[in-house]
C-alpha cells in the first residue's frame, strides 16, 4: 500500500526544507529539524497529509489550532509553475514559511496565497526515511474508500486505537461540510463509533464532553433546571468559534450533528443577565405571555438577590437557570452563549431561539399578533433560518424613581427611530454559537437571515456586526436601556456583560450618561404605546407567578435589596461623574438630575 503512495518534501520559496522542531513538533524551515514527509494518494493529490520522517513529537503548526498529531491535513490548491500552498481545510488560510533570518516557525495565518506560502513537490532526499506504514496504510483505506463518512467510519472500525489516536483528526477535517454531517449522524446513532472517537481526541472538550452529553439527552429529551459551570469552561468565553481563525474541530462536528436533531416545540428565549432581580418576573411573564415555550437565563455573580429568584423559577420548570460561574478572566457572554447554545441540549427541542439580554423585551404589533407562534411560522414560510428585529430605544420619561409597576407601563416613550442595531432570532439547530446581536451558524454554512418585515436582509455566514436594517413592522425589541434615573444609575453599579468581573460589591461607573441625559425629558422623544394593550395579559401572568410562595418571596427581597442601596449609589455618582471624561454639558445635566433627586 505504501507503495502507491506519492511521497515528497516541501521546499519553501527561501530554498528550506519543512520540518519539525524535534522538541515541540513545530513545523519550520530551519536546519537541523527533523524532515517531514507529504503523503498523497494518487486519487487524491489535492489532499496531503504531513508526517515526519523519523522520531518526533506530534506535528503542530502555529496558527493553525489543529490538536497536535503524528498527522497533519491541508488541502493542496495550485499556485502555478508546479508550486502548491497548504490551505487550511476548515479556513480560506495558507502555511506560511518565513525568511530564514527571522528563525521562526512556519505559520497558518496567511489569508492569501502568496509568494511566502508557496511550496515546491520535490522529491526526498536521498537517505530521507519513509512514511510510517500505519499512517500510510490509513491514508490508504479512508482515501481510496472515497474520503467520506463511509470510508471513515470503515477504516474507524477497523484500525487499532493507537492508529487512530494519531491519524483521525487529519482524517475529519478534510470532510466537506456534507460529508462531516454524515459522519455527525452515524456518531449520534452508533456507539460504539462515539466511543471510538472520544478514545482517539480526548483533548477537545466538544468531542469528549458534549457529543456524549448530546447523544444520552437524545434518547430521553429530558428537561433541564438548573446548571452550575465549573472554571474548566472558562475557555469558553476566549475560544474562537471561526470568526478569525479555524473553528475547532469538534466545536465543528457538533455544528453539524446539532442540524440533525428534530425539535418538538416552537420557540424559546436565551438571555444573559446580571443583578436584574427587580425585572426578573416581568420578563419572564412577558415572553411566556405572548407564546414563548420556554426561558433559558444565564447568569453569573450576582449580589442583588437574583440567584434566589432564579432558583425558585427554575425549581418550578418556568425557566433553565445556567450559572456560567466565571472563575478565570474571560469573556462572560461569550461563554455563556457558547455554553448554552453548544453545550446545553435542551435548547435542541425548541425551533427557534431569541437571543436577547433583560432590558430587551419582543413585541408584537398588536393589530397583527398576539402570539410569537405565528410569526415565526410566517418567517421560516419565507425561508428564514434567522429573523433581525430592529431595537426601539425606550427613553426615561423623566421618571427620577423605580416603582414596581412594570416597565412596560411606566415608559411610554422612546428616541427617533434612527437606530439601526437589531437582536436575533435563529432556528436553534443551525446555531451553535451566538454574538449579541446574530447568530453564529454552524461551520462552512451560510442561511438567510429576513428581517421582521419578512424583507431578506442577508445570507452571509456568520456576521458579528450589529447593525441591520431599520424595520417595525410586525414585530421590534423594546429596549429599556435607561430606565428611571435610580434604576440607571443602578444599572451603571455593575460590570458590563461581557467583561468577566466578578466583583461582589457594587460601584457606580459613568458609561453612556451623555444619551441618558439628552433623552431623559427631552422632547427629541416620542410617544410609544404600542405595548399597552398587552398590559393586562402581563399582569395576570405576573400574578400567577407570584401566587407561588417562593417566587413571591425572592422578588420581594431583591427589591428590598434595591431599595436599601440605592440612595448611596446615587450619592457616589456625583463624585464619578465630575472626574468622569464627558463634556461640560454632560456633567452639568447630570448635577440638574442630582439636585431634582434630592442627593
Amino acid at each position: 500500500m505504501v507503495d502507491t503512495l506519492l511521497v515528497h518534501v516541501l521546499k519553501d520559496a527561501h530554498g528550506g526544507l519543512l520540518a519539525a522542531d524535534p522538541a515541540t513538533g513545530r513545523l519550520h524551515t530551519a536546519p537541523g529539524m527533523v524532515p517531514v514527509l507529504l503523503v498523497r494518494h494518487p486519487a487524491r493529490p489535492d489532499l496531503g497529509f504531513l508526517m515526519a520522517a523519523g522520531a518526533a513529537p506530534a506535528l503542530a503548526c502555529d496558527a493553525d489550532d489543529a490538536l497536535p498529531r503524528a498527522l497533519l491535513s491541508y488541502r493542496l490548491v495550485p499556485a502555478g509553475q508546479g508550486r502548491v500552498g497548504l490551505r487550511h481545510p476548515m479556513w480560506e488560510h495558507y502555511v506560511c514559511a518565513l525568511p530564514p533570518d527571522q528563525n521562526a516557525p512556519a505559520r497558518c495565518d496567511r489569508p492569501r496565497l502568496g509568494g511566502w506560502e508557496q511550496f515546491a513537490i520535490e522529491p526526498p532526499p536521498a537517505g530521507t526515511a519513509g512514511p510510517d506504514a500505519a499512517l500510510a496504510a490509513a491514508i490508504h483505506a479512508v482515501v481510496s474508500g472515497g474520503m467520506g463518512a463511509m470510508a471513515l467510519r470503515g477504516w474507524c472500525r477497523a484500525a487499532a486505537a493507537g492508529v487512530q489516536a494519531r491519524a483521525l483528526v487529519a482524517f475529519l477535517r478534510l470532510l466537506p461540510r456534507d460529508e462531516m454531517e454524515r459522519f455527525a449522524g452515524i456518531v449520534l446513532n452508533e456507539p460504539a463509533m462515539l466511543a471510538r472517537l472520544r478514545r482517539a481526541v480526548p483533548d477537545d472538550y466538544w468531542i469528549r464532553a458534549v457529543l456524549p452529553d448530546l447523544v444520552s439527552w437524545r434518547a430521553h429529551r429530558r428537561p433541564l433546571a438548573h446548571r452550575r459551570l465549573d472554571g474548566d469552561t472558562d475557555f469558553l468565553g476566549r475560544a474562537d468559534y471561526g470568526e478569525h481563525g479555524p473553528p475547532p474541530l469538534g466545536f465543528a462536528l457538533l455544528g453539524q450533528a446539532r442540524r440533525l436533531v428534530a425539535p418538538r416545540r416552537r420557540a424559546c428565549v436565551l438571555a444573559t443577565a446580571r443583578d436584574e432581580a427587580i425585572y426578573l418576573l416581568e420578563w419572564v411573564a412577558w415572553h411566556r405571555m405572548i407564546g414563548f415555550d420556554h426561558i433559558f437565563i444565564c447568569s453569573n455573580n450576582n449580589v442583588d438577590g437574583s440567584d434566589a429568584l432564579l432558583a425558585a423559577l427554575a425549581r418550578h420548570g418556568l425557566i433553565t437557570w445556567i450559572d456560567t460561574n466565571p472563575q478565570s478572566a474571560t469573556r462572560i457572554q461569550r461563554k455563556a452563549y457558547a455554553a448554552a447554545l453548544s453545550a446545553v441540549p435542551q435548547m435542541l427541542d425548541y425551533r427557534w431561539t431569541l437571543v436577547i439580554d433583560l432590558d430587551e423585551m419582543l413585541a408584537l404589533d398588536p393589530d397583527r399578533y398576539t402570539h410569537i407562534g405565528p410569526f415565526l411560522d410566517l418567517q421560516e414560510a419565507r425561508g428564514a433560518d434567522a429573523v433581525a428585529f430592529s431595537w426601539v430605544m425606550m427613553t426615561p420619561g423623566g421618571l427620577l424613581h423605580h416603582d414596581d409597576a412594570p416597565m412596560t407601563a411606566r415608559f411610554q416613550r422612546r428616541e427617533p427611530p434612527e437606530n439601526a442595531l437589531v437582536k436575533s432570532a435563529t432556528q436553534t439547530r443551525l446555531s451553535p454559537f451566538a454574538h449579541a446581536h446574530n447568530p453564529h451558524w454552524a461551520a462552512q454554512r451560510s442561511f438567510r437571515t429576513l428581517d421582521a418585515s419578512g424583507a431578506l436582509l442577508h445570507t452571509e455566514a456568520s456576521p458579528s456586526v450589529a447593525v441591520g436594517r431599520l424595520s417595525e413592522e410586525n414585530a421590534w425589541i423594546a429596549h429599556h436601556f435607561y430606565k428611571s434615573f435610580e434604576e440607571f444609575v443602578w444599572k451603571s453599579s455593575r460590570p458590563r456583560g461581557g467583561n468577566s468581573d466578578p466583583r461582589p460589591t457594587r460601584q457606580f461607573t459613568a458609561r453612556f450618561l451623555d444619551a441618558f441625559v439628552r433623552f431623559f425629558d427631552s422632547d427629541q422623544a416620542l410617544p410609544e404605546t404600542r405595548l399597552l394593550p398587552f398590559l393586562p395579559a402581563l399582569e395576570a401572568e405576573m400574578a400567577r407567578l407570584r401566587a407561588i410562595p417562593d417566587i413571591r418571596a425572592a422578588e420581594a427581597d431583591a427589591r428590598a435589596l434595591f431599595r436599601d442601596r440605592i440612595r448611596d449609589l446615587v450619592r457616589q455618582s456625583r463624585d464619578v461623574v465630575r472626574d468622569a471624561p464627558y463634556a461640560p454639558h454632560v456633567r452639568a445635566g447630570w448635577d440638574e438630575l442630582l439636585e431634582r433627586y434630592g442627593a
